[in-house]
């Protein structure tokens, strides 16, 4: 999955959530989601792991799916954020947490155990096959119905939403506080 997919999706997965659970008041203000973290933390196991497993210490690593994409990191921040918000109230590491799990789910990293359960099976991650990672990225996305599919998804899950915030002329309310 590239980009369209894991935004879209897990911006879904918190409106569902959002839609569910009923908001708790948080110190007279309603506690809500800031959709500019789910936007971030959402890629950001990709924004970690890509400069330093693909660019900058590609031949250290050979995999650009490293310590992000592992349990590890989401867990740190969920437990960071946990104690966080007990002290602050602000929701927004628990929020990066959880976005950077579901990066994880859709990128099947259960596949993976050596990178999702590192360090357990050792400190070294496993090597992928060296090659044009964009243009195998590229070719998945134009041929498999598994890479182009959620993209597409995702892509209207975005487009939904932001021509939502155009019409109801929201987005820079959106900008300030990062609410849908």
């Amino acid at each position: 999955m590239i980009f369209f997919g894991h935004v879209g999706i897990t911006t879904a997965a918190f409106k569902l959530y959002e839609n569910i659970v009923p908001a708790k008041k948080v110190d007279k203000n309603e506690s809500y989601i800031d959709y500019r973290l789910v936007a971030i933390g959402s890629v950001l196991p990709d924004i970690i792991d890509k400069p330093i497993g693909a660019y900058f210490f590609r031949s250290t690593f050979h995999n650009s799916r490293i310590f992000a994409h592992s349990l590890v990191f989401s867990m740190f921040l969920i437990i960071l954020g946990s104690y966080y918000f007990k002290r602050s109230r602000n929701n927004g590491f628990i929020t990066l947490g959880v976005c950077s799990l579901i990066h994880q789910i859709l990128d099947s990293m259960w596949l993976y155990p050596g990178i999702l359960f590192w360090p357990a099976y050792g400190l070294k991650f496993p090597t992928r096959p060296e090659g044009n990672w964009i243009a195998s990225n590229i070719v998945n996305l134009l041929t498999n119905p598994f890479v182009y599919g959620p993209e597409i998804l995702g892509a209207i899950i975005i487009g939904y939403y932001f021509i939502k915030l155009v019409i109801n002329k929201r987005v820079k309310e959106f900008l300030k506080t990062g609410r849908l």
